[in-house]
């Protein structure tokens, strides 16, 4: 019933974060983030059809933004600056702009997280974007009957409405280390619901690429987009209320 593969696949990946969480260190960290961006940079490139979108220039934008430290605000720069140019060209193709607003600003956010959160911070989102995840696909394999969004339909409400609960637990007992019940529970909600948004929005993405999975990195999770999708957008909310 349970995709074994795709359940191994989990546990490695948060044994990994838990790791980064233990060592934060600040090159290490940058080192796994120009990595992250790269690899979701080139799935993205075809995700919409472009060719001329660089992930070198991607990770540009990356350095100068960790070293002012000003990820979100820099990257945004950054995507204007390129806008401009291809405006200057007369591009044709203005799809080569949007590798650079998704995944690049999004990942930018998720740094800035980082960045002025805190690992705790960094990592509290990611559980609770884990916990929505995996309560989601169990309760929607044990339960689900009712079909959440065409634009996934393989998503159940009754999985969704139970991911954001899961998370809403999880997320809160995490939080509450640092911050009040009530900060933690308000906190962890929303999150999620900003992770299920992040989860239909690459669904979408893909339903209008053609394709079932982003990139196949990651043995029964597809590419890399498939995995951070939740946390990169309900990284902006985190970045908002914390």
């Amino acid at each position: 019933m349970f995709s074994k593969t795709r359940i191994l696949s989990a546990i490695v990946m948060i044994a990994a974060v838990l790791i980064i969480a233990i060592v934060n260190n600040f090159f290490i960290n940058v080192i796994l983030f120009g990595i992250l961006l790269y690899l979701a940079f080139n799935e993205a490139k075809n995700l919409f059809s472009t060719k001329n979108a660089s992930a070198l220039v991607a990770l540009c934008i990356f350095i100068i933004a960790v070293f002012l430290d000003k990820p979100f605000y820099i990257g945004l720069m950054g995507v204007i600056i390129i806008l401009g140019y291809l405006v200057y060209k007369k591009s044709d193709n203005l799809k080569e702009l949007m590798p650079y607003i998704y995944p690049t600003l999004p990942i930018l956010m998720l740094y800035e997280v980082l960045s002025y959160g805190g690992m705790f911070v960094l990592f509290w989102l990611i559980m609770i974007v884990v916990a929505c995840d995996s309560g989601a696909y169990f309760i929607g394999k044990l339960i689900g009957e009712r079909a959440f969004s065409p634009t996934s339909p393989n998503k159940t409400l009754e999985g969704v409405v139970g991911g954001i609960v899961c998370a809403g637990v999880v997320g809160t007992i995490i939080g509450t280390f640092e911050f009040s019940v009530i900060k933690s529970i308000y906190i962890s909600l929303i999150v999620a619901i900003f992770a299920v948004i992040g989860d239909l929005l690459e669904s979408y993405f893909k339903r209008q690429a053609g394709i079932k999975d982003s990139g196949n990195i990651i043995p029964g999770h597809g590419g890399i987009l498939d995995r951070i999708d939740a946390v990169i957008i309900a990284a902006f909310a985190m970045a908002t209320l914390i």
